[in-house]
């Protein structure tokens, strides 16, 4: 593992999430006198005035820590490509709910070397919980020490959340048996986020978390307090995540162990 200044990485980190809290909640639901502004991108996904916000936003709050210069976002990528430490960043994660108006929506915000995550943090406005966690040192809730209990009952009475990337990959998913194993849960549920179903999750409100082609910006920070809870995190096979890939993986689990060995034994 890297090594880092724990104390300097975390009060960035948090200190990030709740400068792109206050810029998102300005805009959502065009509050106060900020209007929001929607456009798409090339591949079709909504982008917004205030997610750009958010990511200007979160660079400033950390450039004020001496922990690193690099910073991979959603939305811009700065600084040294070879520096053995990086930010990884989704500052608005949920774009399309978030301009509906609906309030399932956060900021991711990790730190990665050049395997693994090793801080992560998610903030959610709306409902004015933030988690943190740094490897090796535990998770905390809104600034407390955090140890949830997993959701009662078997996989086949619980909620599990299911998240595809893109409209014509789900169309093929639907069509080609994929996701068969959604029969063997009680229900599954999804919500156009990450940070959202993550943080979720990690509360103990979820028994698993379910995402198909979805990268590293919108998935470091919930799993790396995913894993540091003890949560089971794995690809589709079983087997851990290659964090060295620039792609995005084409199928990630993260659950309560239980529930990820049942989903395991449906998915084969």
């Amino acid at each position: 593992m890297t090594e880092f200044n724990r104390r300097d990485a975390l009060l960035a980190a948090i200190t990030a999430c709740g400068a792109a809290a206050e810029v998102l909640l300005a805009r959502f639901r065009d509050a106060g006198d900020t209007t929001l502004e929607r456009s798409f991108k090339p591949d079709g996904g909504i982008v917004t005035n205030a997610d750009i916000a958010a990511d200007e936003a979160i660079a400033e709050a950390l450039g004020e820590y001496d922990v690193t210069d690099r910073i991979e976002s959603e939305e811009s990528t700065a600084g040294d490509e070879d520096s053995e430490l990086r930010w990884v960043i989704d500052p608005l994660c949920g774009t399309a709910p978030y301009a509906a108006g609906l309030g399932h929506w956060g900021v991711n915000v990790a730190l990665m070397d050049r395997s693994d995550p090793l801080l992560g943090a998610i903030t959610v406005p709306t409902m004015r919980e933030t988690l943190t966690s740094v490897s090796g040192r535990g998770v905390s809730r809104n600034g407390k020490p955090w140890s949830p209990e997993p959701p009662p009952g078997k996989l086949s009475e619980q909620l599990v959340d299911l998240e595809i990337n893109g409209p014509e990959l789900a169309a093929r998913k639907m069509s080609d048996g994929s996701l068969g194993w959604v029969r063997g849960v009680d229900h599954t549920t999804t919500f156009a986020s990450m940070a959202y179903p993550l943080s979720q999750l990690c509360l103990g409100r979820l028994a698993a978390v379910v995402a198909y082609d979805v990268g590293t910006v919108h998935l470091a920070a919930g799993l790396a307090i995913a894993q540091e809870l003890g949560l089971k995190v794995t690809d589709g096979s079983g087997d851990a995540l290659d964090w060295g890939t620039k792609d995005p993986w084409p199928v990630m689990i993260a659950a309560w162990p239980d529930a990820h060995e049942g989903l395991l034994e449906l998915m084969r």
